[in-house]
């Protein structure tokens, strides 16, 4: 499993979301239900945290082959 950090758009909120798969191959954008504001809303994808080194990944280093995080 992966670390997602992603951020509410409505909101701000920031949450991890721990998903088996990279979510670079689906984009940076992606819709899940906000807890804070009671309905499904876009966030934003920041980053992963990286399971061999706890060091936070942005999503832009994560688009490389070299930090691919699976």
């Amino acid at each position: 499993m992966t670390k997602w950090l992603i951020k509410c758009d409505r909101c701000g909120t920031r949450t991890t979301l721990n998903v088996g798969f990279d979510l670079t191959s689906i984009g940076s954008k992606i819709y899940l239900y906000c807890s804070k504001c009671g309905r499904n809303t876009e966030h934003t994808v920041l980053g992963y945290y990286d399971d061999d080194t706890g060091e936070f990944v942005d999503f832009e280093r994560a688009l490389s082959s070299r930090y691919k995080s699976l």
